[in-house]
């Protein structure tokens, strides 16, 4: 009788397949080991204790901005590469104004500008890169009296005006209205 020849359990395809499966899956995990160890996330409050225990402070800032009925226009200038911030309200003189934007998710694109003043009311400050994304924006001045809160889409050609709301939540983006230059 003939018997038909059996081939070995290494040249057949399913057994190969079956082997395939776990094994990308443990490729895969490796790889996503080595980005995760790479890029550690920077969305991660290292002081978040301290961010806590200042909310008092937020809150604070936020009902004196709308007590001196605090607004800023917000305008960010491709031609001259500047930022430039005209406020009002019932504000004392000001040596300088800091302008925090914070982006949405990374870290890595937040940038801080200390705006000095052209006149009582208006200040500026150099822009040396153009931003891109949606933005949160934080306005104070040097001693943290007040603040006041937006958020925006860059790049923008409108103005952007920050209103005092000490009823609004920090990150809703209330309190910010476009108006056209």
């Amino acid at each position: 009788m003939n018997t038909p020849q059996v081939t070995p359990w290494y040249r057949q395809f399913w057994p190969w397949f079956l082997i395939s499966l776990p094994a990308t899956a443990v490729i895969a995990c490796m790889y996503t080991i080595y980005l995760a160890v790479l890029n550690e996330p920077n969305m991660i409050n290292d002081n978040y204790y301290q961010e806590g225990l200042s909310v008092n402070e937020r809150l604070r800032q936020d009902q004196r901005a709308k007590a001196l009925s605090m607004q800023a226009n917000l305008s960010f200038s491709e031609k001259t590469g500047k930022v430039n911030v005209y406020i009002t309200g019932n504000h004392q003189a000001i040596d300088s104004l800091t302008l925090a934007i914070s982006a949405i998710g990374d870290t890595i694109l937040d940038r801080t500008y200390t705006l000095k003043p052209i006149n009582n009311n208006l200040f500026n400050a150099p822009q040396p890169e153009l931003l891109e994304g949606r933005f949160y924006i934080t306005l104070e001045p040097e001693h943290r009296e007040w603040r006041l809160l937006g958020e925006i889409q860059l790049p923008r050609q409108e103005t952007l005006v920050l209103i005092s709301n000490a009823n609004s939540n920090e990150n809703d983006g209330a309190g910010s209205t476009p108006i056209n230059e």
